[in-house]
């Protein structure tokens, strides 16, 4: 069946990942149902270190969807990073985040090419009490990631309150490793032997 057939169109925008009733074979389920650091679950996955590339990161223009998922007026300009998750020379995750421009905090402008995630829970972990890192439910989409002409595949995105009153990221990553691709099936056919990292 050709690939492009195979999914509802539905898929083509964002819902959650708990009511979309698509089944994914391990690894892609287990890493779009989780909600720890993804970058430490690539690395146990891959069994490497994981390499953040940056590709982009400062003001720019946000996308329809994502303006409207940050509760920002059209037009809006954002502070993004683009980036890729790669193990031994591999892109194996595409990530976009975003969130209003104004709201950035000085501590995130200086990312580089360490990995958000781990700033984000090593925040949380220090001061569990005061809440300080919340997290959506998870969104998915059958899309392409939209930066380096990267395919389409499946991807998730959450949103990040990082304290009381502040203005929440918009975290998006996206499975492009040929490996997950070969997990993407819908529930109605068969399954297949995984194969492992490389």
């Amino acid at each position: 069946m050709p690939e492009s057939s195979r999914f509802s169109p539905s898929f083509t925008h964002w819902q959650p990942v708990a009511l979309s009733g698509v089944y994914l074979e391990d690894p892609l389920r287990t890493l779009m149902d989780s909600r720890d650091s993804l970058t430490a679950r690539l690395a146990h996955w891959a069994g490497a270190p994981i390499t953040v590339r940056l590709h982009a990161q400062g003001p720019g223009r946000g996308r329809r969807d994502e303006l409207a998922a940050l509760g920002q007026k059209a037009g809006q300009r954002v502070w993004r990073r683009e980036v890729t998750l790669e193990a031994e020379g591999e892109v194996l995750v595409a990530a976009r985040s975003v969130m209003a421009l104004k709201a950035c905090p000085p501590w995130m402008t200086g990312l580089g090419t360490q990995a958000l995630g781990h700033q984000l829970f090593a925040r949380s972990a220090r001061a569990p009490r005061k809440a300080i890192v919340q997290r959506s439910s998870l969104e998915m989409i059958r899309a392409a990631p939209g930066f380096l002409a990267l395919p389409v595949t499946w991807g998730r995105r959450s949103l990040f309150a990082l304290g009381v009153g502040r203005a929440p990221l918009l975290v998006q990553e996206y499975f492009v490793h040929e490996r997950f691709t070969r997990c993407q099936r819908p529930s109605h056919v068969k399954g297949s032997t995984p194969r492992h990292f490389g």
